[in-house]
């Protein structure tokens, strides 16, 4: 098959080669000059939200599980210390849409990092007594996420936005079902998702090894010698599931716990990865809480001291997402709080007067975009990062170019319009993880629920 590339002689970025191949397997190579790293990232397209409900967290167990061993390294000793002893950084994630493994390493390295990868996405021995003490590693991170409110708010605000679809559940599913999931569930996972037409491998670094097109061929052969399930059967599990109308809206939930903050999440159900309305939602994050100087940070906390840490949330998955802010909070001010993010969220949509969006703001958000995108794409990992999830989510590779001139070509109006579709005061979803008396909690569902 013919390579494909967007190239420019103007640009200064590095610019991605794609590859599809017929079975499915896709093959992206990032050549980059003067760096000395590469980095090879096998992004699967699968995650929790596709998951049996009883077999929850499988996708995470899995993710855990590769790395205890494969055919040619039959440990999880054997397997790391092979990478340590070039000084490799390694490692994996699961979301709720997709799986990832990587391998960085100096760029002479770059074949030893493709053959651990191999080995562990189409070799690994999944061993049940592995299996069984792996569960006991999975509790305990469990145990961490739930005993760190600032990380858990996340999943508890997730499980009451998208409450009665398939993203309602955590990531790493519940202590029963991590204990029930057994070796031939992970091998009959793996069979079914991990094959060649649900999986894009990506290679980023020195040109002087990554430029070179019989790579494709090679990581092709390698990476897809497991057919899995029928393409067209994985798709239509994929399809649209989200039904908002049957979800439930203007929910108050909050978790009891003994803590000195309170943290709480606040927002709305929002666009998809390919909803074009994402992008002036995304500017509009960006000046309401994305920086120091946003709207957030300075109402919230520089002139009331209300807490350490506030910020915006903008987040999408493939058939919805989420809009929305978060804070850690003093719990005696937990009313004032909520009700200053409250209010700062509906001043967004503001028109006319003080608080409406300025053209300054918008421009501002727009130089700190570029700024951060350019800064977080200087090595190879965040290059290989950056392609393969663009490809994986939204089926196409935008160059950086391109996502500028979108970002580029934002207006104020556009922001308030995009919000304006999907912020609705009888929508409004707050969760918070604290320990109030009854007073507090009728007041805060009273400023969540306000018409």
């Amino acid at each position: 098959m013919k390579n494909t590339s967007k190239t420019s002689q103007k640009s200064t970025f590095p610019q991605p080669i794609v590859r599809a191949f017929p079975d499915g397997c896709t093959v992206i190579r990032v050549p980059m000059p003067a760096v000395h790293s590469t980095t090879v990232l096998v992004l699967v397209n699968t995650g929790s939200r596709y998951e049996d409900l009883a077999q929850a967290g499988i996708s995470h167990m899995l993710e855990h599980m590769v790395f205890k061993g494969t055919k040619t390294y039959p440990t999880s000793m054997a397997l790391s210390s092979t990478l340590d002893a070039v000084g490799a950084q390694y490692n994996a994630f699961t979301s709720k849409e997709y799986t990832g493994y990587y391998v960085k390493t100096e760029s002479a390295r770059m074949s030893l990092a493709i053959d651990v990868l191999s080995q562990m996405l189409t070799a690994p021995l999944l061993k049940a007594d592995d299996l069984e003490r792996e569960k006991g590693v999975i509790i305990e991170e469990m145990n961490m996420y739930k005993d760190t409110p600032s990380r858990h708010i996340g999943d508890v605000f997730e499980g009451v936005l998208y409450k009665g679809s398939s993203l309602e559940g955590d990531v790493i599913g519940t202590k029963k079902t991590v204990r029930g999931i057994s070796a031939s569930d992970l091998s009959s996972y793996m069979e079914r998702w991990y094959g060649a037409s649900n999986l894009i491998v990506v290679v980023a670094g020195d040109d002087r090894v990554v430029d070179s097109a019989s790579l494709e061929d090679e990581l092709h052969q390698i990476f897809s010698v497991r057919k899995g399930a029928p393409a067209s059967e994985l798709k239509a599990m994929r399809t649209e599931d989200f039904n908002a109308s049957s979800l439930s809206s203007k929910v108050f939930l909050l978790k009891e716990k003994k803590t000195d903050q309170a943290h709480f999440m606040m927002g709305v159900r929002g666009v998809s990865h390919t909803d074009p309305r994402h992008i002036p939602l995304n500017m509009l994050s960006v000046l309401f809480g994305d920086t120091m100087s946003s709207r957030l940070f300075n109402e919230v906390r520089e002139k009331r001291g209300l807490c350490y840490y506030v910020n915006s949330l903008m987040d999408t998955y493939h058939d919805t997402g989420v809009f929305g802010a978060g804070a850690g909070v003093d719990p005696t001010r937990a009313v004032e709080a909520v009700e200053v993010v409250r209010d700062e969220l509906f001043y967004l949509l503001d028109r006319v007067g003080s608080r409406k969006v300025t053209e300054d703001e918008l421009d501002r958000a727009k130089q700190w975009y570029h700024g951060v995108k350019v800064l977080s794409l200087e090595d190879s990992k965040s290059q290989a990062n950056y392609y393969g999830m663009k490809y994986l989510l939204e089926g196409q590779v935008k160059t950086v170019e391109e996502v500028f001139a979108e970002i580029d070509a934002v207006t104020v109006q556009d922001m308030i319009d995009a919000l304006a579709s999907i912020l609705k005061r009888d929508q409004l979803t707050c969760a918070m993880i604290g320990s109030f008396d009854a007073k507090t909690q009728l007041g805060l569902e009273k400023i969540v629920h306000a018409e």
